[in-house]
Formats: C-alpha cells, structure tokens, sequence
C-alpha cells in the first residue's frame, strides 16, 4: 500500500508539472497564425517556437527548483522529504501547490 501511495504521489506530481507547462505552450501558441507566409518563414517561425518552449521549460525547471529550496530553508523544524516518505499528503500538497504558481508566474512572465 505505502508503494501505491508514493506512485500515486509521484504521479499526481508530475501531472501537475505538466498541466503547468501545458499552461505555458498554450498561452503562446494562441496567437492568430498567418497562413500566407512561404515555407521558409514557416520553418523559421516553427523554430523560434521550439525555442520558447525550451526557453520556458528550462525556466520552469530552474524556478521549481528555487521555490522548492527556498521553502526548504524557510520551514527548518520540518523534514518535508521525510514526510512525504511517511504519506503525509498535505505536506505533498503544499509542494504541488507551489509548483502550480510558479506556472502561473511563468504563464504571466511570457505573456
């Protein structure tokens, strides 16, 4: 049972870094796409997007990565690794929810 929850948590995780990424390519590639342009300016424009979602991966990445020390550092009289060990699901929800705005800023920062 404790292996089911940590997958479940592992799972419930990621799925929260994903939609927020998803949050981050949706918000650019909302923008009107003109179908009159040649084929090379398409490969370029097609680019310059990959290069976005790399750009803001990478950003997405680093501030998760921030955010979580940062919090780390803030909450000295908890062990939240530990805890999540342990299946506590509300300090698991804090950090999901922590990962969730820095989306959210992200999406906010591209816009």
């Amino acid at each position: 049972m404790k292996k089911l929850s940590a997958i479940s948590l592992v799972l419930l995780t990621a799925a929260t870094s994903l939609f927020a990424q998803a949050q981050v390519v949706q918000e650019g590639a909302g923008r009107p796409v003109n179908v009159s342009i040649s084929f090379g300016t398409w490969i370029i424009k097609l680019l310059m997007s990959l290069g976005w979602i790399l750009t803001a991966s990478i950003g997405f990445a680093l501030g998760v990565g921030i955010a979580i020390k940062v919090f780390d550092a803030l909450s000295v009289n908890i062990d939240e690794w530990e805890e999540i060990k342990k299946g506590n699901w509300s300090v698991a929800l804090i950090l999901i929810s922590m990962i969730v705005m820095v989306g959210l800023l992200a999406i906010s920062v591209l816009r």
